[in-house]
């Protein structure tokens, strides 16, 4: 027992207060954003890759809710840390900086030209750049309060995401490094 506690303490001070999703010390079973995400887009890429994809490809197979899935987790991985609240505002912030990042890769919807997914290009480029309704997040005590704006955030970073997808399929964006988009320190 005394050796983990000394190992526990050891890798603590390893990682620092700043290391990217072991800000929450709890749920150690838990996938990490940074592994969960990364799988998740690196299947996105096959189904374009693999056989079947053109026009007969099925728009449904193309999942954008995995951010909210990654991030979910990620949330709940601070739910459960001895600095939850801490947690929650560095989460939020992450989600906030990739969520601007990719809006910044996606092109105007006038420049993607025509084609079959212009049109719903054009609404998911609108959702990722458009403005909340109000706040979500009001009348919550501040726990929940900022445990919804990390939710939130997460919400606006698929929207971006899913944007990125279909301009991937229109051919009109590459492939992306998901290891690096998926590192939330780096986003801060």
């Amino acid at each position: 027992m005394r050796l983990w506690l000394v190992l526990c303490g050891v890798l603590a001070l390893g990682t620092g207060e700043g290391a990217a999703q072991s800000w929450g010390d709890g749920a150690p079973e838990t996938p990490r954003f940074g592994v969960c995400l990364p799988g998740a887009m690196a299947e996105f890429e096959g189904a374009v890759r693999g056989p079947g994809y053109g026009a007969d490809w099925e728009i449904g197979a193309m999942n954008a809710h995995w951010v909210q899935h990654c991030g979910y987790l990620a949330m709940g991985i601070c739910e459960v840390s001895t600095g939850a609240m801490d947690c929650q505002r560095r989460l939020r912030a992450a989600f906030e900086a990739r969520g601007a990042q990719m809006r910044a890769l996606l092109p105007e919807p006038e420049a993607v030209g025509g084609g079959a997914l212009a049109p719903l290009y054009e609404r998911v480029w609108a959702l990722a750049h458009g403005q909340d309704a109000g706040d979500s997040c009001a009348g919550w005590d501040a726990r929940r309060a900022l445990w919804c704006e990390s939710f939130q955030a997460a919400l606006k970073f698929e929207e971006a995401v899913h944007a990125w997808q279909v301009a991937r399929l229109m051919g009109v964006l590459g492939p992306l490094d998901w290891a690096v988009l998926s590192d939330l320190d780096a986003a801060q």
